[in-house]
């Protein structure tokens, strides 16, 4: 098995990069992993849920359209027995509207561990998806909707200018004789603050993706070895502003690379490069993104399919060259206490076939913790 090597690659970099800071990214799809001091030797009752409708609807060659309509609910028991230890347990329940007798139910349990004032260790359910904070070339926002259950280890620094998200997602276990093959992804995810004055700020994105499916004792020896691996370094200056509708402007640009790394070549393209540019305007509730996309023979299993340079549905479509504009717009209203309602609106503009694409979401997200007694 590979990913031994993969995960001490990616841990030897979170471990050499710890002596810089980062500053946390808040909204209600990212939860929060801390363990506080004041939950210590309480118990708690813990729901997660969103309700969601989301549209999608692609015209071109590459992606094709459908609708998700569903919901998930997460409630989990809590207890924090000392300020540096956490453990919880529950379910995640995933259904979609029209479908309700094919609930996906899936176990969660977690153990946490405050290794460090600004590291935390979990080894279980993670805190996954939206939480890694990568681009959408990499790691498409509908997981947090349709796939938002992780479970495997995690090392999670936060500190002034560092946030750094090492990351094992053991996404399908096998045993001697089973017919299918394992899957994993392991991840990094940095950000680097490198410039932190008044009225500007510098950093350097750092993320890595690398996507596996294989294994060694399987019973189907005519599924290929896969193992992918996504790579975004990039640039970003941040601004406060003042305009009547934005308060913060960033700008970002990244370096995007695809390679397979597999021992056998399958994929339509060996590896791939790409340049992804970004302009941010948002506020407290409001956040419009204006974007610039050039792939050559990029591909991303994890990512927006949208951004590849083949289609995963159509046999041997391809484009090797992707040119794309991208426009997005969010608004995300608390509506009452600890319910969030968002709001959210895409468009994506194919420059050489001149053709439009988009997608809409509605979500509703209701995180609270409901405190049961002292233990």
């Amino acid at each position: 098995m590979h990913f031994k090597r993969y995960f001490i690659l990616l841990f030897l970099s979170f471990s050499i990069s710890n002596y810089c800071h980062s500053q946390d990214r808040k909204a209600s799809y990212i939860q929060d992993y801390q363990i506080h001091q004041t939950d210590t030797g309480k118990l708690f009752l813990q729901i997660f849920n969103n309700n969601f409708i989301k549209n999608n609807e692609y015209f071109g060659a590459i992606a094709e359209g459908y609708t998700l309509l569903g919901f998930n609910i997460a409630p989990k028991f809590v207890y924090a027995p000392s300020s540096k230890v956490q453990l919880s347990v529950g379910g995640n329940f995933l259904s979609y509207n029209g479908r309700e007798n094919e609930v996906e139910a899936r176990l969660l349990l977690s153990f946490q561990y405050k290794v460090h004032p600004k590291l935390d260790f979990i080894l279980g359910n993670i805190y996954g998806t939206v939480n890694h904070r990568l681009i959408s070339p990499l790691f498409e926002f509908e997981h947090f909707l349709n796939k938002n259950v992780e479970n495997g280890i995690q090392f999670i620094w936060n500190s002034e200018r560092i946030f750094t998200d090492l990351w094992l997602d053991w996404e399908q276990q096998i045993i001697a004789g089973d017919p299918f093959q394992e899957k994993f992804n392991v991840g990094l995810s940095s950000n680097f603050t490198i410039v932190d004055q008044a009225n500007y700020q510098i950093s350097i994105p750092f993320q890595n993706i690398v996507r596996h499916e294989g294994g060694q004792i399987n019973s189907n020896s005519e599924e290929p070895l896969t193992t992918i691996f996504n790579n975004a370094t990039g640039l970003r200056f941040t601004k406060p502003i003042h305009l009547p509708w934005f308060h913060l402007f960033s700008i970002s640009s990244f370096m995007v690379n695809y390679q397979d790394l597999s021992p056998q070549k399958h994929q339509m393209f060996i590896d791939g490069i790409a340049s992804y540019t970004t302009l941010d305007f948002s506020n407290k509730k409001l956040n419009l993104t204006l974007g610039y996309w050039y792939g050559e023979q990029y591909i991303a299993p994890l990512g927006n399919p949208l951004f590849e340079s083949y289609s995963r549905t159509k046999f041997f479509v391809e484009e090797p060259i992707r040119q794309l504009a991208i426009g997005r717009l969010s608004y995300e209203q608390e509506v009452f206490e600890n319910i969030n309602l968002g709001v959210r609106f895409e468009g994506f503009y194919d420059i050489p076939a001149g053709n439009t694409e988009y997608t809409w979401a509605l979500i509703v997200v209701f995180n609270e913790k409901f405190f049961l007694k002292k233990l």
